[in-house]
């Protein structure tokens, strides 16, 4: 064999046990938000929500539609309602969370939510709906993003673009306690970036002063002409933004 190609060879042999052992380089994992489901255990975790459920409407885990993974949350509510609500809550969240947060859920809301004020995920004091408390919500198929007061009777609330219908869509959320702000994003885009305030008194920081309970489902005002249902998945909330699932 001529020792021009003799050389390359020699080489390659040499070099072989070298490269197999070095280690493949690992993507870097990136650290479990403080909160989080994305309902894999094909139930609802009683450990970690507690269901507050009106009427007929239903929550349940279930395998038929699902952003990722096999299971999501569905809520259902049935025709006709009449200030129904269906909701999963969790109680105590981890300090970080209670003054400043970032959320994140993959919604789906069939075509045929009513035309109403209907809120969709809350963030506030213990006791809702007596409570005071930030929502994002929709009004006549629209977004909303609102301070609400039970205990005083009061409110702030701000409209905003069309919601998605019929498809899975990409929901992030800023909840601030400390100046009052309240922000979302849909599919990585802004939508909305509301200050909230007392309107009689100006009062725009510590309105509901401390983040200490979460949920998602539905709240609706007013009468459903026909059923309708929303399915949640990939839950997350932590101190920054969170973006899409990885």
């Amino acid at each position: 064999m001529p020792r021009r190609v003799l050389q390359p060879l020699l080489l390659a042999l040499i070099l072989a046990p070298t490269l197999a052992a070095a280690p493949a380089q690992q993507p870097k994992s990136q650290p479990k938000p403080l909160f989080s489901e994305d309902f894999e255990s094909g139930a609802i975790d009683p450990n970690l929500w507690t269901q507050d459920v009106t009427g007929d409407a239903i929550l349940t885990v279930q395998s038929d539609k699902a952003a990722h993974g096999k299971y999501a949350l569905l809520v259902r509510c049935p025709a006709p309602a009449q200030r129904t609500h269906a909701f999963l809550i969790a109680r105590n969240l981890p300090e970080p969370l209670r003054h400043h947060h970032f959320g994140r859920a993959y919604v789906f809301i069939t075509p045929s939510v009513p035309d109403r004020h209907t809120v969709f995920i809350t963030a506030g004091g213990a006791g809702y709906p007596h409570s005071r408390f930030f929502e994002i919500a929709t009004s006549h198929a629209n977004f909303q993003t609102t301070f609400t007061d039970q205990v005083d009777s009061a409110e702030d609330w701000h409209p905003g673009p069309t919601v998605p219908l019929g498809r899975w869509f990409l929901l992030e959320w800023e909840f601030n306690d400390q100046p009052d702000q309240e922000t979302l994003w849909v599919d990585g885009q802004q939508i909305m970036d509301s200050p909230f305030t007392y309107k009689s008194t100006t009062q725009s920081t510590g309105l509901i002063g401390a983040f200490t309970e979460f949920s998602i489902g539905f709240l609706l005002r007013g009468a459903a002409p026909v059923p309708f249902d929303i399915y949640y998945d990939d839950i997350a909330l932590d101190t920054h933004r969170l973006g899409p699932v990885k």
